[in-house]
């Protein structure tokens, strides 16, 4: 049993920093780490939300891991459609629903869905598909965290309505937290 004991405290734990600071964020702000050094570590992509509620995708701007699988619950008391006419989403349309039901698209392919609901058409949204697990919408306050980033070099770039054409490369120490502020 001790030898057992012996093994498992030879086994360093798991190394990873976190990442926070402030950007510009007068519209939704999507900030994303792109590791430099090969692919991310695979992680399983979460089942997650995007709601219509008073006749708004909720939330606006949806940053999800490549293979994540969006549920889009109707919270409103009329009927949606949730379609999207991008090419990397497959064109879906998940149909005209009405109260309290949902239905779910798996998005595969990274980039950037436009999500509309043709019964509604003010009803406009963004999801990013991202290749990497490493990103964190900014608070209205313009506060962003991502965190358990492993160690290495990454690029910091941030989405406000479109990709920001500035880029900033960073090293992640192996654990610790590291305030990265983005201008623009």
């Amino acid at each position: 049993m001790a030898a057992i004991a012996a093994l498992a405290g030879a086994v360093p734990a798991a190394v990873a920093s976190e990442i926070e600071g402030a950007v510009a964020a007068d519209r939704p702000t999507v900030v994303v780490l792109e590791p430099l050094g090969g692919p991310p570590p695979s992680r399983p992509a979460p089942r997650v939300i995007m709601d219509q509620k008073n006749l708004a995708f909720v939330p606006a701007v949806l940053p999800v891991l490549r293979g994540t699988t969006i549920e889009f619950s109707n919270s409103d008391d009329v009927q949606h459609n949730v379609f999207s006419p991008s090419g990397i989403a497959g064109k879906f349309d998940l149909g005209t629903y009405g109260p309290g039901a949902t239905r779910t698209v798996t998005l595969d392919q990274a980039g950037e869905v436009l999500v509309l609901c043709n019964i509604h058409m003010e009803m406009e949204a963004r999801v990013l598909v991202l290749d990497t697990p490493y990103f964190a919408t900014a608070t209205p306050e313009g506060r962003y965290r991502i965190t358990d980033v492993p160690p290495g070099a990454y690029a910091v770039r941030v989405w406000r309505g479109s990709w920001l054409p500035t880029r900033r490369t960073i090293d992640v120490p192996a654990s610790g937290t590291i305030g990265v502020d983005l201008a623009g």
